[in-house]
């Protein structure tokens, strides 16, 4: 602290430096576990759209079954269901590519909803919704372009977008539900606003 002479004049400065809260106000604010989120969202992301994809394919095959058809024949026509079961079968193989799928699955993570914390962004909803969104697009595209490989025709395509889309959906919702539970972004962001202010 500094010492005062007579009339004000400053015999000896402060050798304390102050804090300058204006700066600490506008600094960014530091979110915990967002990269152990998003580690633990992209190994959840790869293990639930098989697990997805197999139920899916399971509940089918059972539904063919009780309607007294052949598991084959719903594919010797090229049309919706084929394509359907072509998103089914390449979301049920993603765990035999998870070299490539979770890195991936970890970069757009942490590069979408792995930055919301850090914007202040403390609803639900947008972490719900881009998960969602990612999910379709990581699911569906593999399953399109595998589709449109095999030349199976417009409308096979066209159920393997819609199939790998709703797999993919439902991945992202759960991942989306793990981030937000490992990371509480409204608890954080509440505790930074309380520790500047």
């Amino acid at each position: 602290m500094a010492e005062f002479g007579p009339n004000g004049a400053v015999l000896r400065a402060s050798t304390t430096p102050e804090r300058n809260y204006a700066s600490a106000a506008t600094e960014r604010p530091r979110i915990r576990r967002v990269v152990l989120a998003c580690f633990l969202c992209g190994v959840c992301a790869c293990i639930s759209v098989a697990l997805i994809a197999l139920f899916t394919g399971f509940i089918y095959s059972s539904l063919i079954s009780l309607a007294g058809l052949s598991p084959t024949q719903p594919y010797a026509q090229e049309g919706f269901l084929n394509g359907a079961m072509i998103a089914v079968m390449v979301a049920g193989f993603n765990w035999i590519v998870f070299y490539i799928v979770i890195p991936i699955t970890w970069l757009i993570l942490f590069f979408s909803i792995g930055r919301f914390p850090r914007r202040g962004i403390v609803r639900h909803r947008p972490y719900y919704r881009w998960g969602v969104i990612w999910g379709a697009i990581l699911v569906a595209g593999p399953a399109a372009l595998f589709a449109a490989l095999g030349e199976v025709g417009g409308a096979a395509v066209g159920g393997a977008i819609t199939s790998g889309a709703l797999i993919g959906a439902i991945a992202g919702l759960i991942c989306a539900s793990l981030f937000l539970a490992i990371v509480r972004p409204q608890q954080q962001v509440q505790q930074i606003e309380m520790d500047v202010f």
